[in-house]
């Protein structure tokens, strides 16, 4: 093979996994000569003649029919050449602000606390110390990570939780100092413990955890101080939560030492060293709470089994614990699995899509055999997950119903409204409706100042701090006033000379229906989710409404067929954003705002091209227009908030998805020089490469241009 056709192919620089279960090394491979393949600090491997195409690699696997492209020895992504995920991870329900900040550290408080109850050690538990890292200490107030954590580990379920009960509730565990630990977890177990918020829960700026800038850290200890758990769990992005190993007395004593005489590799990540954290195969998270829930291409970590203390360990005590905070508890030991594991991982691998695919081009070439849509490929890869054909249909149009709900949520806001947080933002979606429903009989578009039927959270609580059950919402529609006076217009106000050779214009506004209506929409999603209420995940919060936003204008000015067009444009858009999450990243922390707002802009124009009827290369090359023109784009929130400059970003992807899409429609397929595993494929080399102070750190960019002296959460020293 000539030296010009291998300075071609793509370097695999996919990183591996490593031997066990608990955690994952970090190893770079790369191509060399046309025989051979060899990580950059290892021996060569003799391999076939035939370049690989960029795949994951891990340990060694004994499959009994390996396929044509596995290489010998190594296990390879291609032999479960799978879509990473459901549909239905992809776009779950949950709380703003941030699916990364918010979503996920609820959802792994919730993990901890289960993990502590199939262990049996919850009744033990006396002290829970909490620490974050990385991005999530640096902008965690601004997210509400710590209201999110708190009520996470007294087992509040994102999906469900009302959003009023969440900042209440947090305020009170701060104010009584006491945490009920698992009493919403439908185990039946709970635990009330005393937890002192400045004192129990740590921020530790200016560190990392190894293995992703948003980590976690919990210990349990008794009430004499004695460790009882540990885990470290990292937020990812979209929701999604890497479960680490869960650590109990019986193994942690000869795990720190094993720390501590290998302190030179595993020490926190410091912010000034510029490292950024080990790139993942994020095909390893999941969203289950229990372990045995989440299938084992979403799975993490081993079972855990029932503690049994041994009185030869000596069990690891608050101040050791406290001591050992530089040093990375990750290499600690997991709690052995037992036969139940493999009976958990026999059922799960009968259960894997009918129709695998790994990249764009494995998509496409699926579609063409069988004749399928892409939404029909993916429907039918959620039916051998387990679902039925009601299943399937139930919860795709649940999640258009939250989708539409957060639009509406942000359009019946008060027109003077201000969203939480310092930066003090006035919301602008019910002004932009009311400017677009201008002409139109109140009855059918005014909507009330004052949103009707607030919920109260009552004020006389038990100590188990249940929310009241919620009265149903009504609202009594506006009355046709035909006496309504009539708004005079103001005479125009000119800025400039008047008598000059070059005469100044007059005040005008040029309209674009489309335009005007995709901005709104994705604005009211967007202010919903900066205010903590409900919404989508698509694929995550920050980038909640570009989804939302063209999905609606489709059903609204498009459709002729509402239920086809909600179906093929989700399950069209989860296809795409499974390419990002296996091949590049979903996550501002590792690749900022691009990993967001651009991702789900390219999901939104691939979705757009199939409701109107593209062929699937059409959608693949509309989709790849979408990232390619938002490669490199920053996560620099000013003041920590998903507010400035998010809330906008989302209204112009909504645009720019629109626009990708008609674009694509207008050309001729396959002309493309540009195709979209190329466009992943650069999107993960830029993640790589931006300095980290530009992902989601609040640290540059926007967020220390702005002269607004707006605090973000650093230490006082």
């Amino acid at each position: 093979m000539s030296r010009a056709v291998l300075q071609q192919q793509p370097r695999l620089f996919r990183r591996a996994a490593v031997i066990g279960p608990s955690r994952r090394l970090a190893r770079r491979w790369r191509t060399s000569t046309a025989g051979t393949c060899r990580r950059e600090r290892g021996q060569a491997v003799k391999t076939s003649s035939r370049l690989w195409p960029t795949r994951y690699f891990s340990v060694p696997s004994s499959s009994p029919d390996d396929s044509e492209d596995a290489q010998p020895g190594t296990y390879s992504e291609a032999d479960h050449e799978h879509a990473v995920i459901s549909a239905f991870d992809l776009f779950s329900i949950g709380i703003g602000p941030s699916s990364s900040h918010t979503v996920g550290p609820m959802r792994a408080g919730g993990i901890f606390v289960t993990d502590l109850i199939e262990a049996g050690l919850l009744e033990n538990v006396g002290m829970i110390r909490i620490s974050i890292y990385g991005s999530l200490a640096l902008t965690g107030e601004g997210h509400m990570t710590p209201s999110a954590l708190l009520l996470g580990l007294e087992g509040a379920n994102v999906e469900t939780v009302d959003t009023s009960y969440v900042p209440t509730r947090f305020e009170r565990i701060k104010k009584e100092k006491k945490l009920f630990l698992g009493h919403r977890l439908p185990q039946g177990k709970a635990r009330q413990i005393d937890f002192d918020y400045d004192r129990d829960f740590k921020w530790e700026w200016g560190k990392k955890l190894p293995m992703h800038s948003n980590g976690m850290r919990f210990m349990a200890f008794d009430n004499e101080g004695n460790m009882l758990a540990t885990n470290d769990l990292f937020s990812v992005g979209g929701g999604f939560v890497v479960n680490g190993a869960l650590s109990t007395a019986a193994t942690t004593a000869a795990a720190v030492q094993a720390a501590k005489d290998t302190s030179n590799t595993k020490e926190l990540q410091s912010e000034s060293s510029g490292g950024h954290p080990a790139d993942l195969a994020e095909n390893m998270f999941y969203k289950e709470i229990r372990r045995a829930n989440a299938a084992g291409d979403r799975r993490t970590g081993p079972e855990v089994k029932s503690h049994a203390s041994d009185p030869a360990d000596e069990p690891m005590t608050l101040e050791g614990a406290h001591s050992s905070q530089s040093g990375s508890l990750s290499s600690m030991e997991p709690a052995t699995g037992d036969a139940d594991a493999e009976v958990t991982n026999t059922k799960t691998a009968e259960r894997q899509p009918r129709y695998p695919f790994h990249d764009a081009q494995s998509l496409l070439a699926l579609c063409n055999k069988h004749n399928l849509t892409i939404a029909q490929l993916v429907y039918e890869n959620e039916k051998s997950h387990g679902y039925t054909d009601d299943e399937i249909f139930r919860k795709v149009m649940r999640i258009w119903e939250v989708m539409d709900d957060s639009i509406l949520e942000g359009v019946q806001a008060p027109l003077d409204a201000i969203l939480p947080g310092s930066l003090k933002l006035h919301r602008r979606a019910p002004g932009l409706y009311r400017r677009l429903t201008r002409g139109l009989y109140p009855s059918h578009a005014r909507v009330d100042d004052t949103v009707q039927g607030e919920q109260q959270l009552s004020s006389q609580n038990g100590s188990d701090g249940e929310a009241p059950p919620l009265e149903p919402v009504t609202s009594t529609p506006a009355t046709l006033d035909r006496k309504r006076p009539i708004n005079k217009r103001r005479p125009q106000r000119i800025h400039g000379a008047i008598y000059h050779p070059i005469m100044p214009c007059l005040p005008r506004r040029t309209t674009f229906p489309a335009m005007d209506y995709l901005t709104m929409y994705a604005i009211a999603v967007n202010e919903t989710n900066a205010a903590g209420g409900r919404v989508v995940t698509a694929p995550t919060n920050g980038a909640a409404g570009i989804i939302p936003a063209v999905l609606k204008y489709t059903i609204e000015f498009i459709s002729d067929d509402t239920e086809r067009d909600i179906m093929t444009f989700l399950l069209t858009a989860a296809a795409i954003g499974m390419l990002y999450k296996r091949g590049a990243t979903i996550s501002a922390a590792e690749g900022g705002c691009m990993a967001e707002v651009g991702v789900a802009c390219s999901m939104a124009a691939g979705a757009f091209a199939a409701c109107m009827g593209a062929s699937p290369e059409a959608i693949e090359q509309a989709a790849e227009i979408g990232i390619e023109h938002n490669l490199g784009l920053t996560c620099d929130p000013i003041g920590g908030l998903v507010q400035a400059p998010c809330i906008e970003r989302n209204a112009l992807g909504a645009v720019k998805a629109i626009s990708s899409a008609n674009l694509a429609l207008s050309s001729k397929t396959g002309t493309q020089k540009v195709r979209l595993d190329d466009a992943i494929r650069a999107m993960r080399l830029t993640a790589k490469g931006m300095r980290n102070e530009f992902k989601e750190t609040s640290l540059s960019g926007l967020a220390t241009s702005v002269p607004l002296n707006i605090p973000v959460s650093v230490p006082d020293c």
